[in-house]
């Protein structure tokens, strides 16, 4: 539900400038002729990622990637019977599944497509499989990104951001960030992914945590994305907190949001969302039902 609510936060501000974020009112506000609440591709993937885990009772790429054609094609899933906010690289690979590409083999391996589409949607595989051994859990998480986006940058950035979270279930931000960057640095350390490592540095030596606002980057490219999730983790102290900073950055603000809300729900808990963007999510009871009896399964 943090994931959701840091999602339709954003949604009316994606690709506005920082500038012009900096003192307006966030709150009640429209996304052209959407109302106030109105989420997009990120919580419609999370949750038909959620349906699919529980129906499946574990990951299954088959039914996973059909889900999502469903979403793409019928409107699955969404607040209005329409799919918002798709992504290229997305687009792209479920219309090869649709032609009869392998799910495992359909999502993008260019250096163009580390695009924000499968970080956006890879909390619920890590809740599911939070108490199997890191190797298990990064193996699917690993799996569910390669639908849509499956060069090893991507998967890297998916894999430490479940780090994170598995972390973040069990403790405080800092400890949690100390256990993904030690497990993530080890694990990446082999091909394919030891030569894209280099990318995360920032992250892995903690200069990015001296780095002023102005260097922060929130462009929807996934390395961005991550970094600025463990930036705004690492300074803010709530949730709501969090989530208005990530939306203030500008850019690809709904998807920033939603990554950082998905965290800093583990971090602060369910009671700590606002009441108020709680209640004003669209469809959000049907929402709320979802996430729980995920929870009650999962956790």
């Amino acid at each position: 539900m943090g994931l959701a609510i840091g999602d339709a936060l954003g949604f009316p501000f994606e690709g506005k400038a920082r500038e012009e974020l900096k003192h307006i009112n966030l709150s009640c506000y429209h996304a052209g002729l959407f109302p106030p609440g109105t989420w997009s591709d990120d919580t419609s993937l999370t949750f038909i990622t959620i349906e699919s885990l529980r129906r499946c009772q574990g990951l299954n790429l088959a039914d996973l990637a059909q889900s999502f054609l469903r979403w793409l094609k019928e409107g699955y899933l969404t607040p209005f019977g329409q799919a918002i906010g798709v992504g290229r690289a997305t687009k792209e690979a479920l219309l090869r599944i649709e032609k009869g590409v392998l799910p495992e083999k359909a999502g993008g391996t260019d250096e163009r497509d580390n695009g924000n589409g499968s970080l956006m949607r890879i909390l619920p595989v890590v809740l599911w499989y939070r108490r199997e051994p890191e190797l298990v859990m990064l193996e699917k998480v690993h799996l569910a990104s390669s639908i849509t986006h499956a060069h090893p940058r991507a998967k890297i950035a998916c894999g430490l951001y479940a780090l994170l979270c598995r972390g973040l279930i069990e403790t405080e931000f800092d400890k949690a960030l100390g256990y993904a960057l030690d497990f993530g640095r080890k694990f990446y350390q082999k091909a394919p992914f030891s030569a894209e490592l280099r990318y995360f540095e920032p992250l892995f030596d903690g200069s990015l945590f001296t780095w002023p606002q102005e260097k922060i980057s929130t462009s929807g490219y996934v390395v961005h994305t991550l970094l600025a999730a463990c930036w705004i983790l690492k300074r803010t102290k709530s949730y709501h907190e969090a989530v208005t900073l990530a939306v203030r950055l500008g850019g690809d603000t709904d998807t920033t949001a939603a990554v950082v809300g998905g965290a800093a729900g583990l971090c602060y808990g369910y009671e700590s969302l606002p009441a108020n963007l709680l209640n004003e999510l669209v469809k959000g009871e049907m929402l709320k039902n979802i996430a729980w009896v995920f929870a009650l399964e999962a956790m």
